[in-house]
This record gives C-alpha cells, sequence and structure tokens, in this order.
C-alpha cells in the first residue's frame, strides 16, 4: 500500500476528484496555492468541493433547490454517522474525521443557501452580517481547522476576513444579484442615499447616489480587512501567506470598483493576472 494511499484512507480517486472541483473553479486566487503544505491539500480540496456543491446547488440548479440543499444535508449526516455515499463525502469524511471538524459549520454553509431560497432583503447591516456567519465564515473556521488553529482568538479575526471577503462579493456582484431578486445589502443603508434596492434591479440610479453608497460600503468592507489582519501572523507562515493572499485579493477587488468610478454597473471588476502577480510578489517580500 502506497503512502498516499495510507495518508488518505484509500480515497484517492475521491480526493483527486475533489481537487479537480478545487482547481476548476477559483477567480482571484487558488485555494490550492504553492503555500498549502502538500499533505493539507486533498483536505483543503475537499471542503471545498462540499462548499462548490452547496453553492451550485443554492445558486444554479434548474430544479427544486431547497430538496437539493437537504439531500445535500442528508449526505453530511450520513458522513458524520461514518456511511458516506456520494464521492466528494467519502473524501470529506476522512478529512473531517483526521482533523475533528465540527459538524456545525458545514451545516451553517447549507443554511446560507437555504436562507437564500426564503430571503430577497435585508433590512439592516446586522442582518447582513449574521447571513456573513452563515455564508462565509465557516470557511475560515475549517481552514483553522486543519492548522490546528482553530481558538476562539484566531477565530474571530478569521471570521473578520472572512466577513470582508464576503461584502467585496457583495459589491462585484451586486447587478447580478439584484436581477436574480437579490439584495445582500441592507434596506437601511440604500434609504441613507437615496437608492432603492427596487429601483436599482430595474433601472440602476442617479450615478452620484450610488457613487456615494459604493463608496461608504466599499469603505466598511476594507475595514473587515483590516480588523483580520493580524491573523496573517498569528498562524504558521505558509498559512499566513495564503491568508494575505485572500485579503489582499478581496482588498483588490474593491479597489477594482473603486477605481471604475465606485460604479458595479460600470461592469463587474476583476483582478487582473498583472495584479494577482503584483500581489503574489508583495506577500513573498512582506
Amino acid at each position: 500500500m502506497s503512502m498516499a494511499t495510507t495518508m488518505l484512507d484509500g480515497r484517492d480517486d475521491e480526493f483527486r476528484l475533489c481537487e479537480t472541483i478545487a482547481r476548476q473553479h477559483y477567480e482571484n486566487f487558488s485555494v490550492l496555492s504553492a503555500f498549502v503544505p502538500g499533505s493539507l491539500r486533498p483536505h483543503l480540496s475537499a471542503i471545498y468541493a462540499f462548499c462548490r456543491g452547496v453553492d451550485d446547488l443554492g445558486d444554479e440548479l434548474a430544479g427544486d433547490r431547497r430538496r437539493a440543499l437537504t439531500k445535500w444535508r442528508n449526505q453530511l449526516d450520513r458522513t458524520f454517522a461514518g456511511s458516506p455515499e456520494h464521492p466528494v463525502f467519502r473524501a470529506l469524511g476522512v478529512t473531517i474525521e483526521r482533523f475533528s471538524l465540527p459538524y456545525e459549520e458545514f451545516d451553517k454553509l447549507i443554511r446560507a443557501n437555504e436562507m437564500d431560497q426564503e430571503a430577497r432583503r435585508y433590512e439592516t447591516f446586522a442582518d447582513t452580517l449574521n447571513y456573513c456567519v452563515y455564508s462565509a465564515n465557516p470557511v475560515g473556521r475549517l481552514v483553522l481547522g486543519l492548522f490546528g488553529c482553530a481558538d476562539p482568538k484566531r477565530l474571530a479575526l478569521s471570521d473578520a476576513i472572512c466577513t470582508g471577503l464576503q461584502l467585496a462579493n457583495f459589491l462585484q456582484d451586486l447587478p447580478t444579484d439584484l436581477a436574480r431578486g437579490r439584495s445582500y445589502w441592507p434596506e437601511e443603508d440604500y434609504r441613507q442615499f437615496d437608492l432603492s434596492s427596487d429601483e436599482l434591479a430595474k433601472k440602476g440610479g442617479d450615478a452620484h447616489q450610488i457613487q456615494s453608497w459604493t463608496r461608504f460600503e466599499a469603505e466598511r468592507t476594507l475595514q473587515y480587512f483590516r480588523q483580520g489582519r493580524p491573523l496573517e501572523h498569528a498562524v504558521p507562515w505558509r498559512l499566513g501567506r495564503q491568508l494575505a493572499l485572500y485579503r489582499l485579493g478581496g482588498e483588490a477587488v474593491v479597489e477594482a470598483i473603486l477605481l471604475q468610478g465606485a460604479n458595479p454597473w460600470n461592469g463587474r471588476p476583476t483582478v487582473s493576472h498583472w495584479r494577482k502577480l503584483q500581489l503574489m510578489v508583495q506577500v513573498l517580500t512582506a
């Protein structure tokens, strides 16, 4: 029996599938950058494949999404009971057992997608942050679990970074989300700038008001990145560099939005390959 087979409990094919999923789906920086230790790559891939599956069911499935999410949770329940069926869950079961990862963080990610089927608008920023507790923060908590760093202080810093990443994504995808009938940004904020999510969804809005609103939300997003940044120096070096890449990638998205006139309707901002290279060099020389 090979060392790889021994380490992965004979789930090599399942882990390879998870890694393929992880390598096919990323936008700013790969979850499997050179900073991720080889021994953890299969397990990070398994977590990512689970997350990708949840998001695809909650956002892309043409059929009954609620039912599909329920089936995904049933697979999670079977995995924690020791009898996974789906290949992603068979790999994930090894990861969960080896690193003692908690059920509730996986379940929260499913719940976030169930919330997407229920809630279309959020009234307050506290409501938006509560959504992030389910949709984004569990990912960072699970990653810290892989590295043995899941203590309360570092979990809180991770939550700040993950919330910032989620908010940056909300800015990046605002027109698309509104077209789907969703608005993750609070209605109270729209009203503060004489905007309406319903009107924005139909025809946009006054450019000056949109710019003022965007700058307000962009600065609030950047505050979360600043709040979580100390985590990069409170974890093993390689994890810290990976976290720095995630943070800088999120900040770059916000920067791109501001550079295109602080208006998400001027095109979906992305991080260019050249900018990614600059950030990689910045991380390596920090």
